[in-house]
């Protein structure tokens, strides 16, 4: 799963030209960011790893040579190393988190990416960022203290829902330009572009 190939170089170009729109009558600034995962989810990992190698010792119980040289019998190795690398699969750590180790672990890296890409330094802590974590199927939109005080926070549930439902749709830049443009028109009622306004973040999508 790669973040950066996700959108290819028009539909990242698509979705910058929608930042400039929506920012063009608000004074917030919205960062659009798309991850590969939020965790590596070493638990699964480990899971996989300890039932391939159980499911090799039994394989080695009963199909291994014992006349064999000891390199020969390999089924605890051979299944150790399977299930390690079913484990990785994308689909199969869906299956094995937690639906809370999942909502933790996106939650906790939007909140990180948010303050490393300085959306909190806005001068009238009005940034937004709109978060999708690729193996996890989630979407998180998180907005400065500035928006907090003004627009209830159930309010970006439709942003999510938009966005969820464009990537199901296999309509994934269709819905960050709809998703874009509408949380533009939400900041736009509380927070106007100023004669003053200066453009404080980048307008790109952020991919990692």
């Amino acid at each position: 799963m790669n973040a950066e190939k996700f959108f290819n170089a028009d539909e990242q170009e698509r979705i910058r030209q929608a930042i400039i729109q929506a920012e063009s009558k608000t004074s917030g600034e919205i960062v659009p960011m798309v991850v590969a995962a939020s965790a590596p989810y070493t638990e699964v990992e480990l899971l996989g790893l300890i039932g391939g190698l159980f499911l090799g010792m039994i394989a080695e119980f009963f199909w291994s040579d014992p006349w064999a040289s000891v390199y020969v019998n390999l089924w605890p190795v051979v299944g150790a190393l399977a299930g390690l690398l079913i484990s990785r699969l994308p689909a199969v750590k869906r299956l094995f988190a937690t639906k809370r180790q999942i909502a933790e672990a996106v939650h906790s890296r939007a909140l990180a990416e948010f303050t490393r890409h300085g959306l909190h330094y806005t001068r009238a802590h009005t940034g937004i960022l709109i978060f999708v974590s690729l193996l996890e199927h989630r979407v998180v939109v998180l907005a400065d203290r500035g928006i907090n005080e003004k627009v209830e926070p159930d309010t970006w549930q439709e942003i999510v829902g938009i966005l969820t439902e464009g990537s199901k749709s296999d309509r994934a830049c269709d819905a960050f330009c709809a998703a874009i443009e509408r949380c533009g028109t939400i900041l736009a009622k509380h927070f106007p572009r100023r004669a003053d306004d200066i453009d404080e973040l980048p307008n790109r999508l952020v991919t990692e």
